[in-house]
């Protein structure tokens, strides 16, 4: 308690002075003074102190509610009226500033002792909550799935960025707005409406999962194919609460299954054709014909083999890939309800243990979808097509995303993002993820200091260049490993040697393979110690 610093404002001096007293007699030494509403305002700015005992009715221009709710205004800082008395009105605005205790004059020690540790307590507790759920909320809006909560009712709650891509619907829209009037889904096949996945959960209690022809219908008519998950929301007593959904669009899948399924008829189209021409042609040589008859079905049962072993390894990718992205969702669900627990919170043992939890989880979660995106890019199996894409409502969604995790790292995080929209000839998924790997990467190596996304277009030899320069004042990267930093899973710790720091080392080489997709380059400049610039440059 000897550390609590408490600003007493009273504007009768003997008053503030015994107030002062008792409170260094119940254990509160670091207390001060202040007269005046105006002067508490300015004070606070100066000292911070953790709690601010208020007298309601104070001279000058402004009270003690005014005052209140400047500090509540512009100060996170926790406040406790005095008053020996005060007019009706007077109390109903000083209920509107959220006060954290009324002490009534004359008060005992016991009591404003007790007052002020629950006000402590109560403070420290909301400004936790606070956090986790920003965190909470952060991680879920900055995730690639498709992301929307109900309550028990299903009545929507919170719906993700990915979510409302995809439905065409936002959040400020569906207030009170029921799941089942959103989230319209189909069975390809059939053609006939799917069980909602959250009434399944409020019935059975039980995690569902949907992975083979589901079809979502968006807002504008739209025809997505989607893989879903549906998990319950339970509360500290087991009480369902809410359910939570998990959906993406699985329409890249589906083309390339079905380009594949086209190139297996082609090929045996063509053997088929090939044998035939061969037969025709030969039919006087009996015997080259049975051993060309016979290279010829050795080589389509090769073929045959590899194409199956070839669907295998899709399916088993895929298969694989859906299974622990759903367990790995639930994971990092899991963890951060267990890192929300209220009233109750968790032992900092536990909670460390959750957090390593949700951090791996994340980790491999990551590495999932690295591996994935690479293995499609260089099995030749994506298609870039170029559309107009404004670029300056790309750098807005980035910065939405990068600039709470650089202030949650304590960084200054700036843009010059144009107002105006700008609009290029390139591939907007591309892009966007080019540019939220950089600015990650910039956040993750810069311990202090500042990450910056600029943005320039530019005349080379009459062609327009845009330039896209990430800049932070990180660790920076060691001349001798500068070669090194687009191959995969090479990355550079903070001392400068080749070891995982964080993630897998796949960021940059994926970075640098989509940029050549659309015909991009992506260059860096850096100076160890000092930072570093990576550039994307579009032509």
């Amino acid at each position: 308690m000897r550390d609590v610093k408490i600003l007493v404002v009273e504007d009768e001096g003997i008053e503030a002075l015994n107030i002062q007293r008792r409170l260094a007699s119940v254990g509160y030494p670091a207390s001060s003074i202040v007269l005046s509403g105006e002067e508490a305002v300015e004070k606070v700015g100066e000292l911070h102190p953790d709690i601010v005992l208020m007298d309601i009715m104070l001279h000058g221009e402004i009270d003690g509610v005014m005052a209140a709710e400047q500090i509540r205004t512009h100060y996170d800082i926790p406040v406790i009226y005095l008053t020996a008395y005060a007019d009706d009105d007077t109390l109903k605005r000083a209920k509107i500033t959220e006060p954290y205790g009324y002490i009534v004059k004359p008060f005992r020690d016991r009591e404003i002792h007790i007052t002020i540790d629950m006000a402590l307590y109560k403070h420290a507790m909301e400004r936790d909550a606070r956090e986790r759920e920003k965190w909470f909320s952060t991680t879920l809006r900055s995730i690639g799935d498709a992301v929307i909560a109900t309550d028990k009712d299903g009545l929507i709650t919170f719906m993700n960025a990915a979510a409302e891509r995809l439905t065409g619907w936002t959040q400020a829209e569906l207030s009170d707005a029921k799941l089942a009037d959103v989230y319209r889904i189909f069975n390809s096949q059939t053609r006939q409406p799917v069980e909602n996945p959250v009434t399944k959960v409020m019935t059975s209690g039980m995690v569902i999962d949907q992975a083979n022809h589901t079809v979502l219908v968006a807002r504008d008519g739209r025809e997505i194919p989607i893989d879903q998950s549906a998990a319950p929301i339970k509360d500290d007593a087991g009480n369902m609460v809410g359910v939570i959904l998990i959906f993406h669009d699985v329409t890249e899948r589906e083309k390339a299954e079905e380009e594949l399924r086209r190139a297996n008829e082609e090929l045996e189209r063509r053997v088929a054709e090939r044998t035939a021409d061969l037969a025709l042609a030969n039919e006087n040589l009996t015997q080259e014909i049975e051993q060309r008859r016979q290279a010829e079905y050795k080589l389509a049962e090769r073929n045959i083999e590899l194409e199956n072993a070839t669907m295998a390894k899709h399916r088993f990718l895929g298969t694989m890939s859906h299974e622990l992205q759903i367990v790995l969702n639930n994971i990092i669900i899991f963890a951060g309800t267990l890192l929300r627990r209220e009233p109750w919170p968790l032992s900092p043992h536990q909670m460390k243990q959750a957090q390593m939890i949700r951090s791996h989880a994340q980790h491999l979660q990551s590495l999932i979808y690295y591996l994935l995106d690479l293995a499609k890019i260089e099995s030749g199996r994506v298609e870039i097509m170029t559309e107009s894409v404004d670029i300056a409502a790309v750098l807005r969604e980035v910065v939405s995303i990068a600039s709470p995790m650089a202030v949650q790292k304590g960084l200054k995080f700036t843009d010059n993002a144009p107002e105006r929209e700008i609009w290029v000839s390139t591939h907007r998924r591309a892009v966007s993820h080019i540019l939220l790997n950089l600015t990650d990467n910039a956040i993750k190596f810069t311990d202090s200091g500042s990450v910056r996304l600029e943005f320039a277009q530019h005349q080379i030899n009459g062609q327009l260049v845009t330039e896209f320069n990430v800049v932070d004042t990180g660790v920076g990267i060691r001349q001798e490993h500068q070669k090194l930093i687009f191959e995969a899973f090479a990355q550079l710790d903070a001392g400068g040697a080749l070891r995982p720091r964080e993630g897998g080392g796949l960021g940059l080489h994926l970075s640098q393979k989509l940029a050549e997709l659309i015909g991009g380059t992506i260059s860096f400049k850096s100076a160890y110690g000092k930072g570093s610039t990576f550039t994307l440059s579009l032509r």
